[in-house]
């Protein structure tokens, strides 16, 4: 594959001199014909030829391609302009005239903006569209894609997330991580993030909260099969563009109930050669509960934005921008009077982005641009948490790091001791978790444009070194004396990890009389490099193909245009730090316990026996593979656009845990019955490495005694990273776009799309029960379960969801009303228990039973309740020796009542006999409606009201069969409402 891609790079890159000419111009202002300074000038499916105006608007191109091109002329505070050009043999001179961007010009947008010059599916949404969704969080514009919901997170207070073609969190391999972000070019990685095992997943999304909203010039959504340029994901790509260039002061104010948001910028234009700053400062604060109103989180975002252009020569420019994008804020709930007195919960939320991109535009023959930055991203995600704690006796806290037999020790007594004695009575505890996630990268790339007869040729190769580490503490307490069992494990301590890119892509474009073609193709090379671990090098190749075939173009006749277009492409995703380097386990027995002093105090001992860190070296990284089929057909009436998609996820990151038999010695109370000294002057001590326990006499009247023990065995579990079982996506999205009604202003689009997601996880883990042996003994067996012990292994969805949309421009007044109808006819789901080399559940008669039904079943039909069982067992007599659970088990039933009731402890049965059941709703709809309005030329007020029929009506949940509301659900909105007053000075 490798070697048939670089061949056909060499075959194309050794074609003819381009043939070109030179094209010049000047961009002004309509109204007042004043010279437009600073516009991009750039031809549509360049490989970034183009330029930049003059003070005077001046703007000249000197290899541009012979024949029509798209060109496309943009400037902050203006309307984009497109337009076809035609040159033909001899240098050709235009005038471009741009509007000022504002709602009395005909053509605006508030609506997500197919990219229909691209081959893979892409959406831009512009500041006109987020002024008029009066959006707070980035989290907000994904409800403008196809079929998608307006988010029923309205407030800031919990996290917000952005999945592209995925599903919530019980989808395997955890969409939303594979999501990637970048906010003017720097990627918001979360790869050095640690989190805890006892999350429900290893791998954290990225937060966007702290992203700054009223700062944002424009959002693109890649969809569909991306560039090789963007490497580090599986699920699509959203891309943020904040403000840059000369802009008055904008004054923003935006309420709601439970948000309200501040925020100013300005743009201010330096002078002649020292560029254009831009700053931009918000914030915004949002509560919980409006009862409540104490527990909040505040955003208080800084944005510094420099660029500069110089020109060398009339052809050639030389662009330098430098942008920092910050937050201070965080949830704090410190102050809410309804809690636990003195107890509270607060969290750090902020951020550092800094990012430098330099870029030569070349306009040569051979090459057409060069671009070099350096990226920097910097988390401070530190939490706290103090709890309340109360005990009448002492109760041991476990702080070892070591294996042996421990005593516990009152702190005031030995306060590095091994086991500290935790007071009895009230106390409070202060838990902090300090992650300070930080990834930086450098990248260089170039860009080659050129043209040999019909044929249009774009050449882009380019490296990255990209690395991610932690310089966070991890969990600790400040005071020992009331610390519960805890390690210390330190993220600081972690080694980076660094990732080499490489790749190269060129994409054909060729027009005929009423056709085009395009066709991209790419591949990229990611090396990733652990120091001082077993992973060593991992390598991977991502090969990427788009292709676009446009038709029966015509300007005239009702069929206007159909274009097909396919994708498919590989991306793989790197592993998190809590995936490559899991926690040590540490399995703490009680060895002795003699009972409460008369002071309240217990003197216990353990046994800690640590876990051997489990680094698995043949960790592959996770993959998805991306396959889309599009359709677009433009006729005189409508425009309609289909996208087919079918991806599916190899290899998602998960963890299974290990367990390996070990023993111990425990010295119960009847131990003590024959020592005869007094109870009030005993010492109680440990032999750390043989666990026989001495009582010794304070006052010296009577000897030393060892107390007599018994020999136990346990199991030591660990968690080992490995990769899991496959899962896919399957969806359609359609975006059917009427021509505007003219008499009414009006425009009406009709998008949706149909989503289907299946995962079962056959990965096979192990697991044991805490329950005692009827002999004293710990449990001795361990189970092997497919895909966990729960009682389902998989997940099923699919949803069909349609929205419509309204929107009325009316431009002598400068307003827009818009009113967006939201449908879900199908939202369904399925918990799944299945095994491809076997059974994993079973239907049984009653939910008491732990046999399967002698009249079988399935356990999708409905009502049944069911069991699961491990496929294999082990004893700690012999732990090679795996034995087949339900042949032992059945035949236990009949003939050893005492193992069976012991196997019966590693049965996993449904509390529910609709467990297995469609988890199916009925219809159900929504609408929100949105205005704003102009007035003058410097203010703008909007006003919006998502799900404005508070709608309460009860849908059937077919899974129970009962009826539900509505209100409160998550499956609409909850009615809210706010309103924005925009300043322009």
């Amino acid at each position: 594959m490798r070697g048939i891609i670089i061949f056909f790079f060499v075959i194309v890159s050794s074609l003819a001199v381009a043939q070109t000419v030179s094209l010049s111009g000047r961009v002004l202002y309509e109204k007042t014909h004043v010279p437009v300074e600073f516009a991009t000038v750039w031809i549509q499916g360049s490989a970034g030829i183009g330029g930049i105006t003059d003070k005077n608007g001046y703007f000249y191109i000197q290899n541009y391609p012979e024949g029509e091109s798209l060109l496309s002329v943009g400037c902050l505070g203006y309307a984009s302009r497109t337009l076809k050009v035609e040159v033909r043999n001899r240098p050709k001179v235009i005038t471009v005239y741009l509007s000022e961007q504002t709602l009395a010009i005909d053509e605006v947008t508030v609506i997500a903006h197919r990219k229909m010059e691209e081959a893979t599916t892409t959406y831009t949404m512009d500041r006109t569209v987020l002024d008029h969704l009066q959006a707070v969080s980035l989290a907000d514009v994904m409800s403008l894609l196809p079929g998608e919901r307006t988010s029923s997170l309205f407030k800031l207070t919990s996290g917000q997330t952005l999945t592209v073609r995925g599903g919530g969190s019980r989808e395997l391999d955890t969409p939303a991580f594979g999501t990637a972000i970048e906010v003017d070019g720097v990627r918001m990685s979360t790869n050095g993030y640690y989190v805890s095992s006892s999350a429900s997943s290893l791998m954290r999304s990225a937060d966007v909260r702290n992203i700054g909203s009223s700062n944002i010039e424009s959002v693109e959504i890649v969809t569909g099969v991306p560039s090789v340029e963007y490497g580090d994901l599986t699920n699509g790509v959203v891309k943020v563009n904040t403000f840059k260039g000369k802009t008055p002061f904008l004054f923003e104010a935006s309420v709601r109930p439970h948000t309200q948001l501040y925020s100013l910028s300005k743009g201010f234009d330096l002078g002649e050669q020292l560029g254009r700053l831009n700053v931009a400062v918000e914030r915004a604060r949002s509560i919980n509960d409006l009862a409540s109103p104490y527990t909040s989180y505040v955003r208080n975002a800084l944005t510094l934005k420099y660029s500069n252009t110089w020109r060398t020569r009339r052809d050639k420019q030389l662009d330098f921008d430098f942008s920092m994008n910050g937050n201070i804020g965080g949830l704090n709930a410190e102050t809410d009077p309804d809690a636990f007195k003195e107890t509270y919960s607060k969290a750090h939320d902020n951020a550092l982005r800094v990012g430098t991109t330099v870029s030569y535009l070349v306009n040569s023959p051979w090459i057409s641009n060069v671009s070099a930055g350096l990226t920097f991203a910097y988390s401070d995600n530190l939490s706290e948490v103090k709890t309340n704690n109360s005990a009448a006796s002492t109760l041991p806290a476990l702080h070892t790091i070591e294996e042996g037999y421990f005593v516990a020790s009152k702190y005031e007594d030995n306060p590095s001791s091994s086991v500290i004695l935790l007071p009895t009575g009230y106390w409070y505890t202060t838990q902090y978790e300090d992650n300070k996630p930080l990834s930086y990268s450098a990248y260089v790339k170039a860009r080659w444009g050129h043209r040999w007869g019909q044929l249009n040729s774009n050449m882009l190769l380019g490296g990255e070194l990209k690395g991610d580490g932690n310089l966070g503490k991890g969990v600790y307490y400040d005071d020992m004396r009331t610390a519960p069992t805890w390690r210390e494990y330190r993220y600081d301590q972690l080694p980076f990890t660094q990732n080499l890119a490489l790749y190269a892509e060129e994409e054909l474009k060729m027009t005929f009389r009423s056709s085009r073609f395009a066709f991209k193709a790419g591949i990229r090379s990611d090396m990733t490099f652990i120091k001082g671990s077993s992973y060593g090098t991992v390598s991977s190749l991502s090969p990427r193909f788009n292709a676009s075939y446009t038709f029966a173009e015509s300007q005239e006749d009702w069929l206007r245009g159909i274009t097909l277009r396919g994708g498919w492409g590989k991306s793989v995703k790197l592993p998190s730090f809590a995936i490559l380097y899991p926690k040590t386990t540490y399995s703490d027995c009680l060895a002795f316990a003699p009972g409460t002093m008369a002071d309240g105090t217990s003197y216990y001992a353990y046994y800690t026996h640590p876990s051997q860190l489990l680094y698995n070296e043949n960790l592959k990284w996770q993959y998805n593979v991306m396959r889309e089929l599009g359709l677009d057909i433009r006729l005189k009436w409508f425009r309609l656009s289909l996208a087919f998609f079918h991806n599916t996820s190899y290899r998602p990151y998960t963890t299974v845990s290990q367990y390996v038999p070990f023993e111990y010695k425990l010295t119960g109370q009847s131990a003590l019955e024959s020592c005869v000294i007094p109870s009030s002057d005993r010492i109680y001590s440990i032999n750390r490495h043989t666990g026989i326990v001495t009582v010794s006499d304070k006052t010296g009247t009577y000897a030393s005694q060892q107390l007599a023990y018994t020999t136990l065995n346990g199991w030591q579990g660990s968690k080992l990273s490995v990769n899991g079982s496959s899962s896919a996506r399957t969806g359609v999205e359609w975006v059917l776009d009427f021509n505007k009604i003219a008499a009414l202003n009006t425009s009406v689009r009709i998008d949706g799309k149909y989503y289907r997601y299946r995962g079962v996880d056959e990965t096979v883990t192990q697991a044991t029960s805490s329950v005692k042996m009827t002999d004293g003994q710990p449990y001795k067996y361990v189970g092997y379960y497919v895909g966990g012990t729960g009682h389902s292994n998989g997940y099923e969805s699919a949803c069909l969801n349609t929205n419509v949309t309204l929107v009325t421009h009316i431009p002598r007044i400068r307003m827009i009303f818009s009113l967006r109808v939201e449908g879900t006819f199908i939202n369904s789901a399925r918990y799944l228990s299945e095994y491809s080399s076997g059974q994993r559940s079973y239907v049984i008669d009653d939910k008491e039973s732990y046999l399967p039904s002698e009249q079988g079943g399935i356990i999708y039909d409905g009502g049944k309740y069911a069991v699961s069982y491990p496929l294999y067992y082990v004893s700690n007599d012999d732990v090679t020796t795996l034995i087949p659970f339900k042949e032992k088990f059945l035949w236990a039933y009949e003939h050893d009542k005492s193992l069976y009731n012991d196997l019966s402890k590693l049965v996993v049965r449904t509390n529910y006999g609709y467990t297995f059941n469609k988890q199916k709703i009925s219809p159900y709809f929504s609408a929100n409606i949105n205005i704003t309005k102009e007035i003058g030329d410097h203010v703008t007020v909007a006003f919006y009201a998502n799900n404005f029929f508070d709608s309460l009506r009860k849908v059937k949940n077919y899974q129970t069969g009962n009826e539900i509301s509505l209100f409160g659900s998550g499956y609409i909105p909850s009615f809210n409402y706010g309103i924005s007053l925009k300043l322009k000075l």
